[in-house]
Parts: structure tokens; C-alpha cells; sequence
């Protein structure tokens, strides 16, 4: 039974079989995480508590992330600035790749799309046991990060490194046809700058400071293999990554600044309604 499963599994459409390499890991992960760092929550609590109020931020959040990568799918200058970005940094990139190997390529790869998730979503959830107005705050700075990533996208775009240097190997789209697949339908692969993966992964290393020292060494610790993963794979510049940073201290410092995330106003507002609604009715 289990030795057929990897012909089973190949045997699956491209998509499917890129959603599954992305999904389940991250899962596991997530479960992993919540049995060592949330050691006393439920998931039945957890889960009640997502649709009681955490929906609201997470969805937020997801949206704008979906209406970012549709616009900067469909919307961008004609021409691409890579050359601007070599002219600053040269193939520096390409030393990342130095000691290459099949092993370090799928280390790195599994850091860039299971580990990436794993720290963006669960810093929000554990945030949220020690401190609600900071999981809040994290949420925000998440949403102005993304948002102040879209001109770039659109008027700036830039090449991933691996597509404009032949000095550097796109060693994760070659480890698989799925993962090449999945990456190619989704990407338009000249949204390199700023780079959201180096972005999203400090931010919330910035934030897990904010909960217990074990788990904010964990993220920093995964934060730098997900910054490393980047330049490793030929995904990323340095570039990309430095100015990355930037963005991460400007959105950082809005959200600590942000008297209340906008949308939490709304939510309560509709829900009000809603309810006043149903009273009616009744």
C-alpha cells in the first residue's frame, strides 16, 4: 500500500500534485507548532475562536494578498528593471550557490514553500494567546507591507535572479515538474523586488519578540533560512531582500502606531446591523 503511493501521487495532475508538496507539509507543521508552542489551547478553542473574531483579520489579509498577486499577474510595466538591480549589485547572488547540492536544494526548498506559511500564519496565533492587541497589530502590518510591495510589482518589475544570470541555477524550479508548474501558472516571475517571502518572514520574526523567547528564536531562526532559501534558489537578489527589510520597518512602525485596525470598526459595525436585522425580523 505505502510503496504505491508515490506512483499514486505522480500519477495526479501538476496542480494537484503542487498544492499537496505546499498544503500538507505546512499543515503538519502547523500542528507541530501548536503542540509545542500552544501547548494549552484546544484546536476545538482555537477553531471556535477563528470564527468568532480572528476571521476578520486573516481574511482581511487574505484578500488583499489574493488582489495583490491578480494585479501584479495581470498589471505590470512592459519593460522589466533587472538590469537596474544588476547594475547595483553585480552576481553577488550567485556565491550563494556555491556549495550547492541536490539535498541543500530540497532542504531549502521545503524552507521556502512549507516554511514560509508555517511562520506567517502561526505567529498570528500565537500572538494571540499572549497578546491580542498585537496579533492585531501584526495583522495590519502585514496588510501595508503587501500593499507598499503592489507599485513596485507594477511599475518596477524585476526578473527572478535565476532567469537573468546565467551564472545562477534555478535549482527549485528544476528539483520538480510539479513545483516548476505550480510556480510558472501562479507567478509571473518578474515581481522579484521587493522580495515579500524575506519581508513577511522578518515581520513576523519582529513580532514573535512579542510572545515567548522560544518561540521567538524559532522564527528568527526560520526567518533567516526563508531569507537564505531565496537567494539560494535563484528566486531572489540581494536587493530584493535588503530593500525588503525596509519596507518590514516602515510597516512595523505604522501598525505599533495605528490607534485600531480599521477593518475591526467595520467588522463590529456590520455585525451590529446584522444583528439589529434579525431582531427586526423577529
Amino acid at each position: 500500500m505505502l510503496s504505491a503511493l508515490p506512483v499514486r501521487f505522480h500519477a495526479l495532475p501538476l496542480g494537484t500534485q503542487f498544492t499537496l508538496l505546499v498544503a500538507v507539509p505546512s499543515v503538519l507543521l502547523l500542528l507541530v507548532g501548536k503542540q509545542v508552542f500552544l501547548r494549552d489551547a484546544s484546536l476545538w478553542g482555537l477553531f471556535k475562536e477563528f470564527l468568532r473574531t480572528d476571521w476578520k483579520y486573516l481574511g482581511v489579509a487574505w484578500v488583499v494578498t489574493q488582489g495583490v498577486n491578480t494585479l501584479a499577474l495581470h498589471f505590470h510595466a512592459g519593460r522589466t528593471f533587472t538590469g537596474v538591480i544588476y547594475a547595483i549589485e553585480g552576481a553577488t547572488v550567485t556565491a550563494f550557490q556555491a556549495i550547492a547540492s541536490t539535498p541543500l536544494t530540497m532542504f531549502f526548498t521545503a524552507v521556502y514553500l512549507a516554511g514560509f506559511p508555517f511562520v506567517v500564519l502561526f505567529t498570528y496565533f500565537k500572538l494571540k494567546v499572549h497578546d491580542e492587541e498585537q496579533a492585531r497589530r501584526y495583522a495590519v502590518a502585514y496588510v501595508i507591507l503587501v500593499l507598499t510591495a503592489v507599485p513596485f510589482f507594477v511599475l518596477f518589475p524585476v526578473k527572478v535572479s535565476s532567469l537573468y544570470l546565467t551564472t545562477v541555477e534555478p535549482l527549485m524550479y528544476e528539483l520538480s515538474p510539479a513545483i516548476q508548474y505550480g510556480i510558472f501558472s501562479t507567478d509571473t516571475l518578474v515581481k522579484a523586488f521587493p522580495s515579500l517571502h524575506t519581508g513577511l518572514s522578518v515581520l513576523a520574526a519582529l513580532y514573535a519578540r512579542k510572545a515567548e523567547n522560544a518561540y521567538a528564536y524559532t522564527v528568527a531562526a526560520l526567518s533567516t533560512g526563508i531569507v537564505f532559501s531565496t537567494l539560494y534558489l535563484g528566486v531572489h537578489w540581494v536587493t530584493d531582500a535588503v530593500f525588503a527589510v525596509v519596507l518590514v520597518a516602515f510597516a512595523y512602525y505604522c501598525s505599533q502606531r495605528v490607534s485600531e485596525p480599521r477593518w475591526s470598526v467595520v467588522s463590529r459595525e456590520m455585525v451590529a446591523a446584522l444583528r439589529r436585522t434579525a431582531a427586526r425580523v423577529s
